[in-house]
C-alpha cells in the first residue's frame, strides 16, 4: 500500500530551505533594534540573577527577632485567622 502519492523533490526541498534561511537572515538584519533590546534585557536579567544569588537565604535579623519574641512569650498566634487563611487557599 502506497502512502505518499507525491514524492518529495530533493531540489525543491533544498530551494525552500535556502529561501527560508535567507528570509531569516534578512529579518535579522532589519531588526537590529530588537537585538539591542534583547541584549540589554539579558544584561538586566543577569544583574538581577547575580543580586538574587548574593542575597542571604535567611533573613537573620527577622529570625532573631522572632526567636526573641517566642522566648519571652510575646509571640502569639491567632488560630482562627490561620484556619481561615488555610481554608481560603
Amino acid at each position: 500500500m502506497r502512502i505518499g502519492l507525491n514524492p518529495l523533490d530533493p531540489q525543491r526541498v533544498s530551494t525552500e530551505q535556502t529561501a527560508s534561511a535567507a528570509a531569516s537572515r534578512q529579518a535579522g538584519k532589519t531588526s537590529g533594534e530588537d537585538a539591542d533590546a534583547f541584549s540589554s534585557d539579558t544584561v538586566s536579567l543577569s544583574a538581577l540573577a547575580n543580586r538574587a544569588l548574593q542575597a542571604p537565604e535567611v533573613r537573620q535579623e527577622k529570625v532573631a527577632s522572632l526567636q526573641q519574641s517566642i522566648a519571652t512569650g510575646q509571640y502569639r498566634l491567632d488560630a482562627q485567622s490561620i484556619a481561615a487563611a488555610m481554608l481560603n487557599q
